[in-house]
Protein backbone atom coordinates (compact mmCIF):
# COMPACT_ATOMS: atom_id res chain seq x y z
CA UNK A 1 0.00 0.00 0.00
CA UNK A 2 1.20 3.38 -0.79
CA UNK A 3 1.19 5.43 2.84
CA UNK A 4 1.59 8.90 1.05
CA UNK A 5 -1.67 11.45 -0.21
CA UNK A 6 -0.66 11.19 -3.52
CA UNK A 7 -2.91 13.30 -6.44
CA UNK A 8 -3.41 11.73 -9.68
CA UNK A 9 -2.84 13.93 -12.54
CA UNK A 10 -4.19 12.60 -16.26
CA UNK A 11 -3.20 15.26 -18.89
CA UNK A 12 -4.39 14.44 -22.51
CA UNK A 13 -1.85 17.16 -23.81
CA UNK A 14 2.48 16.67 -23.82
CA UNK A 15 2.65 20.55 -22.66
CA UNK A 16 0.49 19.70 -19.68
CA UNK A 17 2.34 17.03 -18.86
CA UNK A 18 5.78 18.63 -18.80
CA UNK A 19 3.96 21.69 -17.21
CA UNK A 20 3.31 19.78 -14.27
CA UNK A 21 6.60 18.26 -13.84
CA UNK A 22 8.46 21.55 -13.99
CA UNK A 23 6.05 22.26 -11.55
CA UNK A 24 6.35 20.13 -8.80
CA UNK A 25 9.71 18.92 -9.62
CA UNK A 26 11.15 16.20 -7.46
CA UNK A 27 7.62 15.96 -5.64
CA UNK A 28 6.45 14.55 -9.19
CA UNK A 29 6.93 10.68 -11.00
CA UNK A 30 6.15 10.19 -14.24
CA UNK A 31 3.48 6.74 -14.77
CA UNK A 32 4.46 4.76 -17.52
CA UNK A 33 3.87 1.58 -16.93
CA UNK A 34 4.18 1.86 -13.53
CA UNK A 35 6.59 -1.54 -12.99
CA UNK A 36 9.19 0.14 -11.16
CA UNK A 37 7.84 3.36 -9.88
CA UNK A 38 4.56 1.82 -8.04
CA UNK A 39 6.58 -1.12 -6.40
CA UNK A 40 9.18 1.25 -4.82
CA UNK A 41 6.52 3.85 -3.70
CA UNK A 42 4.89 0.70 -1.93
CA UNK A 43 8.30 -0.38 -0.66
CA UNK A 44 8.71 2.93 1.09
CA UNK A 45 11.98 3.67 -1.27
CA UNK A 46 10.13 6.41 -3.31
CA UNK A 47 8.60 9.46 -2.14
CA UNK A 48 6.17 11.89 -4.21
CA UNK A 49 2.60 13.34 -3.43
CA UNK A 50 2.13 14.05 -7.64
CA UNK A 51 1.52 11.53 -10.19
CA UNK A 52 1.98 12.21 -13.72
CA UNK A 53 0.05 9.40 -16.00
CA UNK A 54 0.80 9.48 -19.58
CA UNK A 55 -1.80 6.71 -20.60
CA UNK A 56 -4.32 9.51 -22.23
CA UNK A 57 -1.04 11.05 -24.58
CA UNK A 58 -1.59 9.18 -27.12
CA UNK A 59 2.31 7.71 -26.90
CA UNK A 60 1.38 3.90 -27.54
CA UNK A 61 2.25 3.69 -31.42
CA UNK A 62 4.78 2.40 -33.75
CA UNK A 63 5.14 4.25 -36.65
CA UNK A 64 7.51 3.62 -39.81
CA UNK A 65 8.63 7.54 -40.52
CA UNK A 66 10.94 8.33 -43.86
CA UNK A 67 12.63 4.91 -43.35
CA UNK A 68 13.19 5.11 -39.23
CA UNK A 69 11.17 3.52 -36.71
CA UNK A 70 9.31 5.81 -34.10
CA UNK A 71 8.66 3.86 -30.65
CA UNK A 72 5.84 5.79 -28.48
CA UNK A 73 7.26 6.09 -24.54
CA UNK A 74 3.99 3.95 -23.72
CA UNK A 75 5.06 1.04 -26.15
CA UNK A 76 4.84 -2.20 -23.63
CA UNK A 77 7.40 -4.76 -24.09
CA UNK A 78 4.38 -7.00 -25.88
CA UNK A 79 4.01 -4.15 -28.02
CA UNK A 80 7.12 -3.99 -29.40
CA UNK A 81 7.93 -7.52 -29.67
CA UNK A 82 4.84 -8.35 -31.84
CA UNK A 83 5.61 -4.96 -33.79
CA UNK A 84 6.03 -6.26 -37.77
CA UNK A 85 7.53 -2.40 -38.49
CA UNK A 86 10.16 -3.40 -35.59
CA UNK A 87 10.90 -6.94 -37.05
CA UNK A 88 11.49 -5.59 -40.26
CA UNK A 89 13.41 -2.34 -39.24
CA UNK A 90 14.98 -2.61 -35.99
CA UNK A 91 15.03 -6.37 -34.84
CA UNK A 92 17.64 -6.17 -32.33
CA UNK A 93 14.51 -4.44 -30.07
CA UNK A 94 11.88 -7.03 -30.99
CA UNK A 95 14.48 -10.03 -29.59
CA UNK A 96 15.18 -8.22 -26.57
CA UNK A 97 11.96 -7.35 -25.70
CA UNK A 98 10.53 -11.06 -26.23
CA UNK A 99 13.16 -12.38 -23.89
CA UNK A 100 12.52 -9.56 -21.20
CA UNK A 101 11.98 -11.32 -17.42
CA UNK A 102 9.13 -11.10 -15.02
CA UNK A 103 6.40 -13.32 -17.12
CA UNK A 104 3.60 -11.48 -19.11
CA UNK A 105 2.67 -9.31 -16.50
CA UNK A 106 5.75 -7.03 -16.97
CA UNK A 107 5.86 -7.66 -20.54
CA UNK A 108 2.01 -6.44 -20.88
CA UNK A 109 2.46 -3.51 -18.46
CA UNK A 110 6.33 -2.30 -18.60
CA UNK A 111 6.98 0.34 -21.23
CA UNK A 112 10.72 0.72 -23.67
CA UNK A 113 10.31 4.08 -22.08
CA UNK A 114 10.52 3.91 -18.87
CA UNK A 115 13.45 1.08 -18.50
CA UNK A 116 15.42 3.56 -20.40
CA UNK A 117 14.70 6.68 -18.29
CA UNK A 118 15.31 4.75 -15.13
CA UNK A 119 19.06 3.67 -17.06
CA UNK A 120 19.26 0.91 -14.50
CA UNK A 121 22.67 -0.64 -15.21
CA UNK A 122 21.10 -4.43 -15.38
CA UNK A 123 18.11 -3.62 -17.78
CA UNK A 124 18.15 -4.54 -21.24
CA UNK A 125 16.88 -1.48 -23.19
CA UNK A 126 19.56 1.20 -22.46
CA UNK A 127 22.23 -1.43 -24.62
CA UNK A 128 20.22 -2.22 -27.10
CA UNK A 129 19.01 1.68 -27.91
CA UNK A 130 22.60 2.72 -27.97
CA UNK A 131 23.95 -0.62 -30.15
CA UNK A 132 20.67 0.56 -32.68
CA UNK A 133 22.24 4.50 -32.65
CA UNK A 134 18.43 5.31 -31.39
CA UNK A 135 17.96 8.97 -30.70
CA UNK A 136 15.27 10.20 -27.86
CA UNK A 137 12.68 12.39 -28.51
CA UNK A 138 12.15 14.65 -25.27
CA UNK A 139 9.70 17.20 -24.77
CA UNK A 140 9.72 19.60 -21.80
CA UNK A 141 8.77 23.14 -20.78
CA UNK A 142 11.33 24.50 -23.92
CA UNK A 143 10.10 22.86 -26.35
CA UNK A 144 11.04 19.34 -28.50
CA UNK A 145 14.69 18.21 -28.39
CA UNK A 146 16.39 15.01 -29.35
CA UNK A 147 19.14 13.59 -27.81
CA UNK A 148 21.85 10.02 -28.85
CA UNK A 149 21.09 6.90 -26.73
CA UNK A 150 24.80 7.32 -25.63
CA UNK A 151 24.23 10.46 -24.20
CA UNK A 152 20.55 9.91 -22.86
CA UNK A 153 22.60 7.53 -20.19
CA UNK A 154 24.77 9.25 -18.10
CA UNK A 155 25.12 7.45 -15.20
CA UNK A 156 23.79 4.47 -13.44
CA UNK A 157 20.14 5.12 -12.62
CA UNK A 158 20.92 8.49 -14.42
CA UNK A 159 19.33 10.04 -17.81
CA UNK A 160 19.99 13.47 -19.60
CA UNK A 161 15.96 14.52 -18.94
CA UNK A 162 16.01 17.53 -17.50
CA UNK A 163 12.98 19.37 -14.54
CA UNK A 164 9.87 19.25 -16.46
CA UNK A 165 10.92 16.96 -19.19
CA UNK A 166 9.64 13.22 -20.05
CA UNK A 167 10.44 11.03 -23.02
CA UNK A 168 8.06 11.10 -25.50
CA UNK A 169 9.54 8.36 -28.30
CA UNK A 170 12.13 6.88 -29.19
CA UNK A 171 13.63 7.38 -32.93
CA UNK A 172 15.67 4.62 -34.94
CA UNK A 173 17.54 4.34 -37.82
CA UNK A 174 16.59 1.60 -39.96
CA UNK A 175 18.48 -1.62 -39.45
CA UNK A 176 20.96 -2.77 -42.26
CA UNK A 177 23.34 -5.03 -40.49
CA UNK A 178 21.85 -8.45 -38.86
CA UNK A 179 20.91 -8.51 -35.13
CA UNK A 180 22.26 -10.86 -32.31
CA UNK A 181 21.24 -10.60 -28.02
CA UNK A 182 22.88 -12.73 -25.22
CA UNK A 183 22.55 -12.37 -21.85
CA UNK A 184 23.47 -13.84 -18.71
CA UNK A 185 21.33 -14.24 -15.47
CA UNK A 186 21.32 -15.47 -12.41
CA UNK A 187 17.74 -16.87 -12.95
CA UNK A 188 14.55 -16.85 -15.57
CA UNK A 189 13.17 -14.09 -13.31
CA UNK A 190 16.31 -12.19 -11.98
CA UNK A 191 18.10 -9.11 -13.94
CA UNK A 192 20.65 -9.59 -16.40
CA UNK A 193 24.35 -9.67 -15.14
CA UNK A 194 25.55 -8.97 -18.43
CA UNK A 195 24.19 -8.60 -21.95
CA UNK A 196 25.29 -7.75 -24.94
CA UNK A 197 23.32 -6.46 -28.81
CA UNK A 198 25.71 -7.25 -31.81
CA UNK A 199 24.82 -5.55 -35.02
CA UNK A 200 27.04 -6.84 -37.76
CA UNK A 201 26.98 -7.29 -41.76
CA UNK A 202 24.62 -6.17 -44.60
CA UNK A 203 27.00 -2.84 -44.98
CA UNK A 204 26.14 -1.97 -40.90
CA UNK A 205 29.43 -0.87 -38.76
CA UNK A 206 30.17 -3.84 -37.00
CA UNK A 207 29.62 -3.53 -33.27
CA UNK A 208 28.79 -4.80 -29.80
CA UNK A 209 27.01 -3.11 -27.11
CA UNK A 210 27.42 -4.16 -23.73
CA UNK A 211 24.91 -3.54 -20.82
CA UNK A 212 24.98 -4.83 -17.34
CA UNK A 213 28.89 -4.89 -17.17
CA UNK A 214 29.31 -1.12 -16.31
CA UNK A 215 27.45 2.19 -14.90
CA UNK A 216 26.46 2.95 -18.68
CA UNK A 217 25.94 0.63 -21.88
CA UNK A 218 29.96 0.33 -23.44
CA UNK A 219 30.00 0.03 -27.62
CA UNK A 220 32.90 -1.39 -28.70
CA UNK A 221 34.00 -0.81 -32.22
CA UNK A 222 34.73 -4.91 -33.96
CA UNK A 223 34.99 -3.80 -37.78
CA UNK A 224 38.95 -4.81 -37.49
CA UNK A 225 37.98 -8.21 -35.30
CA UNK A 226 34.99 -9.64 -37.95
CA UNK A 227 35.10 -9.76 -41.86
CA UNK A 228 32.67 -8.44 -43.99
CA UNK A 229 30.06 -10.90 -43.45
CA UNK A 230 29.86 -10.87 -39.45
CA UNK A 231 32.04 -13.70 -38.59
CA UNK A 232 34.88 -13.25 -35.55
CA UNK A 233 38.15 -13.79 -36.51
CA UNK A 234 39.88 -13.73 -33.50
CA UNK A 235 37.91 -14.96 -29.98
CA UNK A 236 40.72 -13.38 -28.28
CA UNK A 237 41.95 -10.31 -29.46
CA UNK A 238 37.70 -9.83 -28.81
CA UNK A 239 38.81 -10.62 -25.55
CA UNK A 240 41.57 -7.86 -25.27
CA UNK A 241 39.40 -5.26 -26.18
CA UNK A 242 36.41 -5.63 -23.75
CA UNK A 243 38.87 -6.02 -20.52
CA UNK A 244 40.62 -3.01 -22.35
CA UNK A 245 37.61 -1.14 -22.53
CA UNK A 246 35.59 -2.02 -19.11
CA UNK A 247 38.12 -0.81 -16.59
CA UNK A 248 35.43 0.15 -14.20
CA UNK A 249 33.15 -2.34 -14.10
CA UNK A 250 29.40 -2.42 -12.40
CA UNK A 251 28.69 -4.42 -9.18
CA UNK A 252 25.12 -4.97 -7.25
CA UNK A 253 23.85 -7.83 -5.22
CA UNK A 254 23.82 -9.94 -8.38
CA UNK A 255 27.62 -10.17 -9.34
CA UNK A 256 30.62 -8.61 -8.48
CA UNK A 257 32.51 -6.11 -10.78
CA UNK A 258 35.06 -8.35 -11.26
CA UNK A 259 32.56 -11.49 -12.02
CA UNK A 260 31.23 -9.26 -14.83
CA UNK A 261 34.61 -8.36 -16.45
CA UNK A 262 35.20 -12.24 -16.69
CA UNK A 263 32.39 -12.73 -18.30
CA UNK A 264 31.50 -9.92 -20.60
CA UNK A 265 34.07 -11.40 -23.62
CA UNK A 266 32.01 -14.32 -23.77
CA UNK A 267 28.77 -12.61 -23.58
CA UNK A 268 29.69 -10.15 -26.19
CA UNK A 269 31.20 -13.29 -28.34
CA UNK A 270 27.79 -15.17 -28.16
CA UNK A 271 26.03 -12.44 -29.06
CA UNK A 272 28.40 -11.81 -32.28
CA UNK A 273 27.93 -15.84 -33.30
CA UNK A 274 24.05 -15.01 -32.95
CA UNK A 275 24.28 -12.35 -35.04
CA UNK A 276 26.29 -13.77 -38.02
CA UNK A 277 23.56 -16.87 -37.81
CA UNK A 278 20.62 -14.66 -37.59
CA UNK A 279 18.32 -14.59 -41.50
CA UNK A 280 15.85 -12.27 -41.88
Amino acid sequence: MIRTRLTHHAPTEIADACALLAEHGEDAAVVGGGTMLVPQMVRGERTVHHAVDLRRLGLHRIEVRDGEVAVGAMATYSDVAASAELAEHAALLRIAAAGITGGAQIRNQGTIGGSACYANPASDVPAVLVALRARMQVHGPDGTREVAAEAFFVDAFASALGRGELRAAVVIPAQTGRAGYEKIKLSESSWPIATAAAVVGDGAEPAVTLGGVARTPLRLDVGALVDGDGTLGDADALEALVRERLTEPWEDELAPGSYRRDIAGAVARRSLIKAKEERA
